[in-house]
Order: C-alpha cells, then structure tokens, then sequence
C-alpha cells in the first residue's frame, strides 16, 4: 500500500514556523504569477495485489467461520435486546474468545 500525502503530517513548532515562511513566499509569489487552474490537493491510496489477495482471503475465511450477514444480524438483535446481559452468559463468551485467540 502507498499512501502519497499532499501537504501533511506532525505539526511541530519547527514545520509550522517552516509553512509559515513558506505559505508567505507562495502568497507573494502567487500575487506576481499568473492564474492557473486548480490544484489537486487529494490524497491517493494505492492497494497492492497482495493486499486485495490478502482481504478476500479474510472474506472467505469469515463465511467459512459462519459469520454469514444474517447470522450477524440476529446475534446483533440478541445483544441489543439483552440477551447476554447475564453474568453466566458474559463469563462463557469472554472464555471461548480467549480460547479461540481472537484477542
């Protein structure tokens, strides 16, 4: 992955003393110069081959596992109607994430 960054990053004493001197060069440069069209002023993110690979294999791992869309919307509703609010329920699920090694 490339991340190619237009104009950002830390903002410490020295770079913003820095882009102030510079920003006043470019506004006096930019009164004498002529105008030109705008500016692209947007980052770009480039994904590599391997990263896409990388993320349909997460994909098809996750269906594999049976986490399937409908089977996350109903586990949703179950915790948003408090189903596993019980202290018996909580200590089960917290002892089979940590023995699945999800965390």
């Amino acid at each position: 992955m490339q991340i190619h960054s237009k104009g950002t990053g830390p903002l410490t004493p020295e770079t913003h003393s820095a882009q102030r001197s510079d920003n006043a060069d470019k506004a006096s440069a930019a009164q004498n110069a002529p105008v030109t069209s705008s500016i692209d002023r947007s980052d770009k993110v480039q994904i590599s081959d391997a990263g896409r690979a990388l993320a349909a294999r997460e994909t098809d791992r996750t269906v594999q596992a049976g986490l399937d869309p409908i089977r996350a919307s109903h586990i949703r509703n179950r915790v948003l109607s408090g189903a596993y609010d019980s202290l018996d329920v909580v200590d089960t699920v917290a002892r089979r994430l940590l023995q699945s090694g999800d965390l």
